[in-house]
């Protein structure tokens, strides 16, 4: 007889509950094949040994220590263990299933699933191996599982292991799946590419037309981020074939590396950091460091710490990058805004990503996204940033034109104004031809004048003749002197000073103005103890002279008197040329004409005295140390100017 034992409803409940939990936890759940990600319905195991095979890893003592995921994109940070994943899938019919898994950077990938005669299924991929049948690798890697009968569900097995940040984006999908759903990241990374190559080529386009460094560091920043984010991000290394691939997979930082040095040098030519942020340079010399040796390390094959690194370096630099910016803008630099605003995108996004590596933020199909557009667009505000400089600098240029026309306008009135004081000088010039040549060829016309040559004896005329004689040797005296001095204005030599004796050059000076003198019964007076040295440039000193004594004999009027005065006191020589005047009137009209601008003034026959003019003599002097005094008094006017004496031996 048989006999059954009650059994409460609340015990019942719960055996069928763990019987239900029991077999979920052995058979999975069976992920949809939409393309979706599917790390919440799959189950994965670290193994910290990075040794166990797929018979240990699938054993039912293995069971309990699979974790279902709970991101939709797995996250296992820079780990160096191997992560086992298992998941199960249901077959429909004979079409083929596609298992596609979006890390084109994971360095070993082994796949598990079972076939039709029972055996399993094994292929290898990774970015350090090449293609092999079964596995389809561009920038991702797609897996041809193999077909099972209708309705059959299969547990597929899948080993990871890379020294690296490992994220597990992993889909299923059919072909026509695959066919209908074109993935916006494609869109996207298109969009990416183009604008890439349409900044590096018109910067560098830029760089040859300008020759300006900030572009060139611009189009070397823009090209080795490029290939880190295509090559080693993204995955598109595999264009260049697997042997290429594998190695830019070994060595992926040096992009990366070559990127920071070339930023840190594209902006500090941009912000012209020594004068607007000398302070930040310490920090872009040590990342600068940084960037050189993360790009021995990571050439030198040491992934995993070139990685860690990598993260530290990038976020760093990027906010270094902005505080400058920050601060150059405002201390007045107006191109910075731009570049504030690429740094603040990369800064945000960089902040966004590591956060998102840390599981802190849940890796989407976003965040994955997030770094190549943040790129994107820091590169094109960088590009305004340029752009912005380039309008800056032709703007800079363009007052630079406006001030150098302004300043040859200044010039040209200045030379003008030049030319004015030549012709003036000019004038004075042929004005000491006049005076110079005028009293010895008035003393010959009036030999030539006599209208009776008969009534003088021989003697007489012979007399005559030797006093002409010595006039005509003056004459060509005076006249090599004058080419001498006109030479030396041409050349524009400056004064040559020299030691000579004033008196001495009085005694070859005075005979030539003997005939004037006699004629106007004029005394002439020498008040002088000797010999006079004085260091000065004798040309200018003679011509002088010669402008005084022959203002001196023009405005003396008949029986007046001259007198020429040499003396020295405590090393200064001393010159005075002076000549009595009719009376008061007719000196304070002296006074006033000597001291005047042009120094014109009337002799005693009211015929125009041009002279030497009295501001040229003044500039003689001047180049010598010394200036023109003019007093009056006691009706006589008074010329003088001081000499240095050249002692003996000095």
């Amino acid at each position: 007889m048989l006999t059954f034992r009650i059994v409460r409803p609340g015990v019942l409940c719960l055996f069928l509950w763990l019987c239900f939990a029991v077999s979920k936890a052995v058979a999975g759940t069976v992920v949809p094949l939409d393309l979706s990600n599917i790390g919440k319905l799959v189950s994965y195991y670290s193994d910290s040994t990075a040794t166990l095979n797929l018979a240990q890893i699938s054993s039912p003592a293995m069971a309990p220590h699979f974790k279902r995921g709970d991101k939709d994109i797995l996250n296992f940070g820079n780990t160096s263990s191997a992560v086992w994943i298992k998941f199960q899938v249901r077959h429909q019919g004979f079409k083929k299933i596609y298992l596609v898994l979006e890390a084109p950077n994971i360095e070993q990938i082994d796949l598990y699933a079972p076939r039709p005669n029972g055996s399993i299924w094994h292929v290898r991929a990774g970015s350090l191996f090449k293609e092999a049948k079964g596995v389809k690798v561009d920038n991702d890697y797609v897996f041809d599982l193999p077909a099972l009968s209708p309705d059959t569900v299969a547990t597929v097995y899948m080993r990871l292991a890379t020294n690296n940040i490992m994220l597990v984006p992993l889909k299923l999908s059919t072909a026509e799946a695959m066919i209908e759903r074109v993935p916006y990241k494609d869109r996207i990374e298109y969009a990416y590419i183009g604008v890439l190559i349409a900044l590096l080529l018109f910067n560098l386009f830029l760089y040859f037309s300008l020759k300006d460094k900030a572009y060139l560091y611009y189009t070397l920043y823009v090209l080795s981020l490029s290939l880190y984010m295509l090559i080693y991000i993204r995955g598109y290394s595999y264009l260049l074939g697997s042997d290429l691939r594998i190695f830019m997979s070994m060595h992926p930082h040096v992009f990366l590396s070559l990127s920071v040095v070339t930023s840190l040098l594209f902006c500090r030519r941009l912000l012209n950091l020594e004068v607007t942020v000398p302070s930040m340079l310490k920090y872009y010399y040590f990342f600068g460091i940084c960037g050189i040796v993360l790009f021995f390390l990571s050439a030198a094959g040491f992934k995993s710490i070139s990685t860690s690194i990598a993260q530290v370096l990038t976020i760093s630099v990027a906010l270094t990058l902005w505080i400058s910016g920050i601060i150059a803008y405002r201390r007045g630099l107006k191109a910075a805004k731009y570049y504030v605003a690429a740094w603040s995108l990369i800064w945000v996004s960089v902040a966004i990503v590591t956060l998102s590596l840390a599981g802190i933020i849940e890796v989407n199909e976003y965040t994955m996204q997030l770094v190549p557009l943040a790129s994107t667009g820091e590169l094109l505000l960088l590009s305004f940033a340029l752009g912005d400089r380039y309008n800056t600098i032709i703007a800079a240029e363009q007052r630079a034109r406006d001030e150098n026309l302004s300043l040859v306008q200044t010039h040209n009135l200045k030379l003008e104004e030049r030319v004015k004081e030549r012709t003036q000088e000019l004038n004075q010039f042929f004005s000491i031809v006049a005076h110079d040549l005028r009293s010895p060829l008035n003393s010959l016309m009036s030999i030539l004048e006599l209208n009776d040559m008969q009534a003088l004896n021989n003697e007489e005329l012979r007399a005559l003749l030797k006093e002409n004689t010595a006039n005509i040797h003056r004459i060509n005296s005076t006249v090599n002197t004058l080419l001498h001095w006109a030479k030396g204005r041409m050349e524009g030599s400056q004064s040559v000073p020299v030691t000579f004796d004033v008196k001495a050059v009085l005694d070859e000076l005075i005979p030539a103005y003997m005939p004037l003198i006699h004629r106007k019964d004029i005394e002439l007076e020498m008040q002088t103890a000797g010999a006079l040295s004085v260091y000065a440039d004798r040309n200018e000193v003679v011509l002088v002279l010669r402008n005084l004594i022959d203002n001196a004999i023009k405005f003396t009027p008949k029986n007046g008197l001259i007198s020429i005065g040499l003396s020295e006191d405590r090393g200064v020589g001393k010159v005075v040329v002076s000549n009595s005047l009719e009376d008061t009137g007719a000196l304070q009209r002296a006074i006033r004409a000597a001291t005047a601008e042009n120094g014109v003034m009337k002799s005693t026959d009211y015929s125009a005295g041009v002279g030497l003019g009295l501001n040229l003599c003044k500039t003689y002097l001047q180049n010598n140390g010394s200036d023109l005094s003019v007093t009056g008094g006691n009706g006589k006017i008074f010329f003088s100017f001081e000499l240095p004496v050249k002692k003996e031996g000095s």
